[in-house]
């Protein structure tokens, strides 16, 4: 096996002159070989070509040699020979890095020369070179006069990744990014050409305020620095000062005892799951959109109930609508309050229903009876595999989630609570990384 890191040449073998193979054809390759002290060298000749192939290498020192002939008739075959150099390639790759192979792509048809080129571009081979000089009145480079001239395919593969980069921010793939977009500072960032660096670094700072944030990290994303948009066709994937804002205040977490900053938080939370669920959905991840939808439904009451100067997670035992719910329970059988750390009470979503409603509140209905009419009914989420089942208990159907968000969305819109701005103007910014849906 060859040495791992050592440094391998890839290279065509064309026919020269026939009547002058050792001035054109055998002088000239030695040449180009000799230009750098090679580990490995592997000749790609067609079938015509390959006995010269094998006589080149009983001639050279130093360096493993290697032909891997083209099948006969492929060498004007584009596609053949594509999927021949490829499967060389990914050869060589096994025991070289990318960086450390140069493909040379002078001899041999334009087919060829066209094949692996493609090949070298797909296998990010970031080297590439050829031999020019002076031309004879056949198009022939003369003997003597040959230079070795050098082109990176990381122009084009620097590129093709930002194409891939803006497909992935479009369909909310923000955590993708940083496996597309090589690290700035990185070992391969010398090989790409400044302006794709500048770029990259510039729309991976972007890529992890929005995976953070999208993993529900309001924290991180509050703290990530993020550059100014590199050119105009990125600025529709930015984060607005709106979007840093919305973050920010997610980012800061009020005392429990303030009931009403409890409240205006939790209300942003709901909207923001809204809008993260949504992605979710047209992501295809049924399951965690419907955690999601249960969760945002959570939130709303638990607002709510802030709104009443109670919390769920440390109810006053003395409260009326807590002595209510309690007496109520007794009678009807129901479970009781759950007792905490400290024997704190604990209130669970349907107890948060009962006390809303002993509060007069208006949404206490209306969030009683949401599990019954939907999805979130509890035979239905309760077993869901992330909650306390073994399978997925949301719909294949993305419809039927579809509509339940939107039900979502108008609880969320009649809940108005002290304080509280349109949520419109919330979900119009909770919404803004929905970048397909634009």
């Amino acid at each position: 096996m060859t040495q791992r890191g050592g440094r391998t040449l890839v290279m065509t073998v064309g026919t020269g002159d026939l009547d002058r193979l050792e001035e054109t054809l055998f002088t000239p390759l030695r040449k180009s070989i000799a230009t750098e002290a090679w580990t490995r060298v592997v000749l790609l000749p067609s079938s015509v070509t390959e006995d010269f192939a094998r006589t080149l290498r009983r001639r050279l020192d130093g360096a493993t040699v290697e032909v891997s002939a083209l099948p006969a008739g492929d060498e004007n075959d584009a596609d053949a020979a594509y999927a021949h150099f490829d499967r060389v390639l990914a050869s060589v790759l096994q025991d070289a890095a990318p960086e450390d192979v140069v493909v040379d792509f002078t001899r041999g048809t334009k087919a060829m020369s066209a094949a692996l080129v493609l090949a070298a571009t797909r296998r990010a081979v970031p080297r590439l070179r050829y031999v020019t000089g002076r031309r004879d009145r056949r198009g022939m480079v003369e003997p003597g006069s040959e230079q070795v001239r050098g082109i990176r395919t990381t122009t084009v593969d620097g590129h093709r990744r930002l194409d891939l980069a803006r497909a992935l921010f479009a369909r909310g793939d923000f955590a993708a990014l940083a496996h597309v977009l090589p690290a700035p500072d990185g070992p391969l960032a010398p090989l790409y050409p400044n302006d794709f660096v500048h770029t990259a670094r510039a729309v991976r700072s972007a890529a992890r305020f929005y995976a953070a944030w999208d993993r529900l990290d309001h924290a991180a994303a509050a703290t990530v620095q993020v550059a100014a948009p590199p050119s105009d066709d990125w600025r529709r994937f930015w984060p607005t000062p709106d979007a840093h804002a919305w973050v920010a205040a997610l980012a800061r977490e009020p005392e429990r005892i303030d009931h009403r900053s409890m409240a205006a938080r939790l209300r942003r939370l709901a909207v923001d799951l809204l809008a993260n669920g949504e992605r979710r959905v047209r992501q295809g991840q049924n399951e965690d959109a419907l955690v999601r939808a249960y969760r945002l439904l959570e939130l709303i009451g638990q607002a709510r109930l802030f709104d009443h100067g109670l919390d769920s997670a440390n109810l006053d035992p003395d409260h009326d609508a807590v002595l209510a719910v309690r007496r109520e329970s007794e009678r009807k059988k129901r479970k009781p309050f759950s007792e905490g750390p400290g024997g704190k009470l604990l209130a669970s979503r349907f107890q948060v229903g009962r006390l809303l409603r002993h509060c007069g509140d208006r949404l206490a209905k209306s969030l009683l009876r949401f599990d019954d009419e939907t999805l979130l009914k509890p035979t239905l989420r309760n077993n869901s595999v992330l909650v306390h089942g073994f399978a997925a208990r949301a719909p294949d159907d993305p419809a039927s989630l579809r509509r339940l968000f939107q039900d979502l969305e108008e609880l969320a819109r009649d809940d108005d609570g002290d304080g509280v701005p349109e949520v419109a103007d919330w979900l119009r910014i909770a919404r803004s990384p929905a970048f397909d849906a634009a």
